[in-house]
């Protein structure tokens, strides 16, 4: 994978938590915007901040795919006595 994609994942608004996966069938949870960083000079290595406080390097060109959930819809709200 190219850092862009990663970047395009990290940069949209409103942010959407995401999932990269690894060629080595790991997972990493990113779920806020912040988590994720890297060196413009060395944009092949990115640093990712894991849930718990961990962290983790890893090399981009071994992600194997983004993946990132459709946002939940709006909760409907029901008005007080216009309900059945």
């Amino acid at each position: 994978m190219r850092i862009e994609e990663l970047k395009k994942a990290k940069d949209q608004r409103p942010f959407q938590p995401f999932l990269i996966r690894m060629a080595d069938g790991r997972e990493i949870q990113v779920r806020h915007p912040d988590a994720v960083a890297w060196d413009s000079d060395h944009p092949r290595i990115a640093i990712c901040v894991l849930p718990g406080g961990g962290w983790e390097v890893i090399d981009v060109a071994l992600v194997t795919s983004l993946g990132m959930q459709a946002p939940a819809p709006p909760a409907e709200s029901k008005a007080e006595g216009n309900g059945p």
